[in-house]
């Protein structure tokens, strides 16, 4: 489950912050990417876990997609921002945390593996 939600997550924040915000035919690219990964983690152990890695794939790939938007533009959420330097610096950041978490899961999931 933990392999499933960072990936889509982590692969939805990506979408979102590199596509154009005024392309309407893109929105469901994040969900779609996230449903995928979760049918692809979940189909390797067996029929029920596959219906828990899609659902766990959409819910990260709406909620990376989620944030995406927020940090675009953080008046959606009422958030005060002084200048546009620091929504680019929150993008930044929040998008290297996000490929650090990612990394760090990775490495949990391969050495849980392993031993």
């Amino acid at each position: 489950m933990a392999i499933t939600m960072i990936s889509s997550f982590a692969l939805a924040l990506y979408l979102e912050l590199l596509l154009p915000a005024n392309q309407k035919n893109f929105y469901l690219l994040p969900i779609l990417g996230g449903l995928f990964i979760g049918w692809k983690f979940g189909a390797i152990i067996k029929a029920p876990a596959t219906l828990n890695g899609i659902y766990n794939g959409t819910l990260g790939g709406i909620m990376g997609m989620m944030l995406g938007v927020v940090l675009q533009n953080p008046a959606l959420c009422d958030i005060p921002i002084e200048s546009e330097a620091m929504i680019v610096k929150n993008m930044y950041s929040l998008a290297i945390f996000t490929a650090c978490l990612h990394a760090l899961i990775s490495h949990f999931i391969r050495y849980s593996i392993k031993v």
